[in-house]
């Protein structure tokens, strides 16, 4: 599995609406237990992804996470500035991308 197969289904989910972008809405969401998966840029920046651990820490429910590929990559693919942080809201998408990524990491990538 390639980085621009997982990043090309990304643009897919979010033109299906089933994407969440950026750390306010991701949090929101996370809130309101909408985000089935959590992906964060490998180049996040340590203090936005403590916040985001945080979260775990005040009861607040975190799905699966995965690093993966760079905050401009990631916009890139969904047609936004630079994200660093994006959340999946359907199952079915969430579960596919994971998998994706999952093979990703199997095959030695990061």
């Amino acid at each position: 599995m390639t980085e621009d197969k997982s990043l090309g289904f990304m643009g897919l989910a979010m033109r299906a609406g089933k994407v969440i972008c950026g750390f306010d809405a991701v949090c929101n969401s996370l809130k309101r237990r909408e985000v089935k998966l959590l992906i964060f840029a490998g180049d996040i920046s340590r203090n936005t992804l403590d916040k985001l651990l945080t979260l775990g820490e005040k009861g607040i429910e975190l799905p699966d996470a995965y690093s993966f590929s760079t905050a401009g990559r990631l916009g890139d693919a969904l047609g936004k500035s630079p994200k660093a942080v994006i959340g999946i809201s359907d199952d079915g998408f969430a579960r596919k991308l994971s998998e994706m990524l999952n093979d990703f990491d199997e095959e030695g990538n990061n």
